[in-house]
């Protein structure tokens, strides 16, 4: 799904379905920790409710996404969940980028699944950005070996890595 390992910090932003983050907390287990930042309250209800449902441990932030009362430098993975079509999705890759550790990683995906039993007969609406230009914006706030993973479905998957030191 995302790569993620035992014991390690991720933190997600945007909560969806909440599927995603219950799912990483059951990777990173009691030794790790997954948070979640979201600026809706109904999201963070969302989030509960998937949490509890997967019997994992998640913790919850409701803010804004551009300025998370976070540590710098304290999280291995960082996630952008649906959350590109933000006001301004420069200064959310620029939060992400500075609570990761050196060498952490960084993840977009991004786009609409086909809903309902017919989904699969429709054409997916896609991503809100092409990969190439969540690409382009990952690289341009300093992130290296920037890369479209792939495209399937109407998804967009994108990775960036924090330069070490």
């Amino acid at each position: 799904m995302i790569g993620a390992k035992p014991g390690q910090h991720v933190v997600v932003f945007g909560v969806g379905d909440g599927g995603l983050a219950a799912a990483v907390a059951l990777v990173t287990g009691l030794n790790g920790r997954t948070l979640v930042a979201d600026s809706s309250a109904d999201a963070i209800q969302r989030l509960d409710g998937a949490a509890a449902k997967a019997g994992a441990l998640v913790e919850s932030i409701n803010g804004p996404l551009t300025t998370l009362p976070l540590e710098s430098g304290t999280f291995d993975i960082a996630v952008l969940h649906h959350t590109m079509t933000a006001a301004d999705p420069s200064a959310m890759i620029a939060e992400a980028a500075r609570v990761l550790r050196d060498g952490g990683r960084l993840l977009v995906i991004e786009g609409e699944g086909r809903p309902g039993m017919l989904g699969r007969f429709r054409r997916p609406p896609g991503p809100s950005l092409s990969g190439d230009a969540v690409r382009d914006l990952l690289e341009a706030s300093g992130l290296r070996a920037a890369r479209v993973l792939g495209e399937s479905d109407g998804f967009v998957y994108v990775e960036g890595v924090k330069p070490r030191g």
